[in-house]
């Protein structure tokens, strides 16, 4: 049975040792304290001293009652009812929808998902309005959300259903990267 090959030579383990004590050294030179406790955060035995540094706790019981007594007063969300599968964001503008979500994805998916449901309750052909691809298509607004003014309603306006066109993925991807152009229809 053949020996194990040690591929890390005496002198190269030894430097090793030195240069972990000297940064271990420089780092309690300059030590970052607990955002918490106010305590230094100590090196751990098998820990990289540049994982430390970046540490903003000595522990996890100090991130967690850091974090609680820190946290904002969370926003309560916008009532959302449904009638008939149908969101109703009634009287809500678009600028009282993001101030009110968690973020903006939060806010934008709102919107996506009631342009969906209302596109889906129309008489309007289900499938590609350039291609007629009908197994998969998507909801596209004609004229951004972006473009919109905060105080934009939701469902008058955003998500009027002339306003809102049916696309393949293709010509949605083609539409966003203004390959594609389509007019607001009235």
């Amino acid at each position: 049975m053949e020996e194990k090959k040690i591929w890390q030579s005496a002198g190269g383990k030894a430097r090793g040792i030195i240069q972990r004590k000297e940064a271990i050294e420089r780092y309690y030179l300059n030590p970052v304290i607990c955002k918490q406790c106010g305590e230094i955060i100590k090196i751990r035995e098998n820990e990289r001293v540049q994982d430390v540094k970046s540490r903003f706790f000595c522990n996890h019981s100090c991130s967690a009652k850091f974090l609680h007594e820190n946290k904002e007063k969370i926003i309560k969300p916008i009532k959302i009812t449904r009638k008939k599968n149908l969101l109703i964001l009634e009287n809500v503008t678009k600028k009282e929808l993001f101030e009110k979500r968690a973020n903006w994805q939060s806010a934008r998916s709102t919107i996506q998902k009631e342009a969906r449901v209302l596109y889906n309750k129309s008489d309007k052909f289900k499938g590609c309005a350039i291609c007629g691809y009908t197994n998969h298509y998507e909801i596209c607004h004609i004229k951004s959300v972006s473009s919109f003014p905060p105080d934009a309603l939701i469902v008058k306006e955003i998500n009027n259903i002339n306003n809102l066109i049916a696309l393949c993925p293709n010509h949605h991807w083609e539409f966003d990267n203004d390959i594609l152009k389509l007019t607001v229809l009235n």
